[in-house]
């Protein structure tokens, strides 16, 4: 890799290795769902078990995220990202020759590390780019999370009907090692960094608040309300969540300036990008079940992947294509653009009749639409930071991300217990039509969020 960029601008060269980083993070999330059903007959466990091998990355992720970016405006984003790196390296690793469900799921926690890597990225792209080119770098980096989605879609299922779900992981751990090679080559060890100390306390406290959280809402997905499960999680979480909030207010180096994310534009933001990745976890969730159920359309589970992929490509292109339509007509146009887009993904679903062609056109506009405006979110952000703060104001807008992709699961989860199939999907994309309308009802005030 070290070989192939050379020649190229410094910012062109980082760019492409944090694409790829993004890229394998990706790739390898998407390569391992077609497994289930083989992880959960070889270990012998039960399918609520199972469910945790993807919720577990994802909360570790939204847990750390925020931590992980503050120590990049700390101790430089070079060295934090190599720390996580290596760490991802070795979850990828002992996935591939896991022995039960225990070693499974802690190497999946340290695999999430490499969520936590993407507001280092962002922030990365922001500080080495050249301003006029940095809407357009955010939108390629974007771009990669749906070019490693449709890839990890496309081998994995390939790999594990002929090798078994573990080289899913083995054939990760060389691509792995040349990105910590190239990354301690290509990314700078320079930057305006914070004079501050590590905040413990508030790193303790914020994971104490997701992981209650998350736990209280998967407990109401399995025993509902009326578990105790439910209630002392709630109050584990509401209570660690005031006290972090106490906290940050009062010690010298906070873990997040408070100050700053009360500043426009980050609220509208950080709720924008909170709604949009909470209704496209919802559709995520259901679309197998639309298209696999007798309910739906009745067919073949390889039929998921499928219909599915034409979403992760419009998804690839619609990232750089949003960062070039910023760069040259400003953000209102594509945000409100994006908004249309999942209004009218959605919606069609109400107009005409369940095929797979229906299928497979609302999760591209969708898709396409979800990609616009995460791009432009991340660039609203990043360019509102203060100096010192872009990696940490990235990381706050990521665990929003990763927060509302965990509970939408969730919602689904629970909407297709309450409900009869058929009644679920209408409920559900009623759902989704209701928080894309409001959606598209926050992008007339976009121009206020200006930076």
């Amino acid at each position: 890799m070290i070989t192939l960029m050379f020649g190229l601008k410094r910012y062109h060269r980082l760019l492409i290795l944090l694409g790829f980083i993004i890229a394998t993070v990706m790739a390898t999330e998407a390569m391992i769902i077609a497994a289930f059903p083989g992880i959960e007959e070889e270990f012998g466990v039960s399918s609520v078990i199972i469910a945790w091998i993807l919720p577990s990355v994802m909360l570790v992720g939204a847990v750390l995220l925020l931590a992980v970016g503050s120590l990049g405006d700390i101790l430089g984003k070079r060295r934090i990202m190599l720390a996580c790196l290596i760490i991802y390296g070795v979850g990828v690793a002992m996935a591939g020759f896991a022995a039960d469900m225990p070693v499974l799921l802690f190497s999946r926690m340290l695999q999430g590390l490499g969520l936590a890597i993407a507001p280092l990225a962002y922030a990365l792209v922001a500080e080495e780019t050249p301003v006029e080119w940095m809407a357009t770098a955010i939108g390629v980096l974007a771009a990669t999370y749906g070019a490693g989605s449709f890839l990890g879609i496309m081998s994995g299922a390939f790999i594990i009907e002929h090798i078994g779900w573990r080289a899913c992981f083995l054939v990760m751990m060389p691509i792995v090692l040349l990105l910590i090679i190239s990354a301690w080559f290509i990314i700078p060890d320079h930057g305006e960094r914070k004079k501050a100390a590590i905040d413990l306390i508030g790193m303790i406290l914020f994971a104490l608040s997701i992981l209650s959280g998350m736990l209280a809402i998967t407990w109401l997905g399995l025993v509902g309300i009326t578990s105790l499960l439910v209630w002392l999680s709630t109050l584990v979480s509401l209570t660690c969540l005031l006290l972090f909030l106490r906290h940050e207010k009062k010690t010298k180096s906070p873990l997040l300036d408070l100050g700053m994310i009360r500043e426009a534009p980050f609220p509208a933001i950080t709720i924008n990008a909170f709604l949009v990745v909470f209704s496209f976890f919802i559709l995520l969730q259901v679309m197998p079940y639309l298209i696999s159920s007798p309910a739906g359309l009745a067919l073949s589970a390889i039929y998921v992947g499928i219909l599915l992929m034409p979403g992760s490509l419009t998804d690839m292109i619609s990232g750089p294509l949003a960062g070039y339509i910023v760069a040259k007509k400003g953000v209102v146009l594509p945000f409100i653009l994006g908004s249309v887009f999942l209004l009218l993904g959605c919606g069609i679903f109400f107009i005409f009749p369940t095929t797979p062609l229906l299928i497979a056109c609302i999760w591209m506009i969708f898709s396409a639409g979800m990609s616009i405006l995460l791009t432009i979110d991340n660039m609203i952000v990043v360019a509102s930071a203060p100096p010192g703060n872009t990696a940490t104001a990235s990381a706050f807008l990521h665990t929003v991300q990763s927060i509302g992709g965990a509970v939408g699961p969730i919602v689904a989860g629970a909407t297709l217990t309450i409900y009869a199939p058929d009644e679920a999907f209408t409920v559900l994309f009623l759902v989704v039509l209701g928080v894309s309308a409001l959606i598209l009802f926050q992008s007339a005030g976009i121009r206020r969020y200006l930076p």
